[in-house]
């Protein structure tokens, strides 16, 4: 477990575990219309059965965080790994953190250390999915990464990233972890 220090309060980043269901629902839940609509791509609540159980890394290809304070989830990050069409490792991150602590720099460390996990697992394609209205995630991705390669369609803006061999190279162009916890 790690602790990082958001706006001086104490905040823990860590892989959610089976025993955090409950806690996510109830985080999910919390969430503005707004804020679920932006990660789910629907306003819906509380989330069905399957989409918890993936939410809490039911699955075996998906890496789950979540960023607690005082107990409470507050926000929430994750990776599903999968092969592309050119048989490389990719993952699809998806990640949404609690209306009262967007622009603290939560949302860029969450997607710092799942970036650092899919290299540690020989991932090399970053996948991201969000919608044209989420005009704050589309401008941290085209700050973070120029080199981007974006698709237009079904209602959502898919953007591809090519991470670096290692997380010590640098998985976001060289810029560091400052940028990334100014992005959010």
């Amino acid at each position: 477990m790690t602790r990082t220090q958001l706006d001086s309060a104490a905040v823990q980043i860590r892989a959610a575990a089976a025993a955090d269901c409950e806690a996510i629902s109830s985080f999910v839940t919390g969430l503005s219309p707004r804020a679920r609509f932006f990660r789910f791509f629907t306003p819906a609540s509380p989330p069905t059965s399957a989409v918890l159980r993936a939410m809490c890394g039911a699955g075996r290809t998906t890496d789950v965080l979540v960023a607690t304070a005082g107990g409470a989830v507050i926000g929430h990050a994750m990776a599903a790994d999968g092969t592309g069409p050119d048989g490389g490792r990719t993952t699809d991150v998806g990640l949404v953190v609690a209306d009262r602590w967007q622009h603290r720099g939560l949302g860029s460390e969450l997607l710092r250390r799942l970036i650092d996990r899919a290299t540690e697992r020989g991932v090399s394609v970053l996948v991201l999915d969000v919608l044209p209205e989420n005009r704050m995630m589309l401008a941290m991705i085209s700050r973070r990464w120029a080199d981007a390669g974006y698709e237009f369609g079904g209602g959502s803006v898919t953007a591809r990233v090519r991470l670096s061999a290692s997380p010590a190279q640098g998985h976001d162009q060289g810029h560091g972890r400052g940028a990334a916890l100014r992005a959010a």
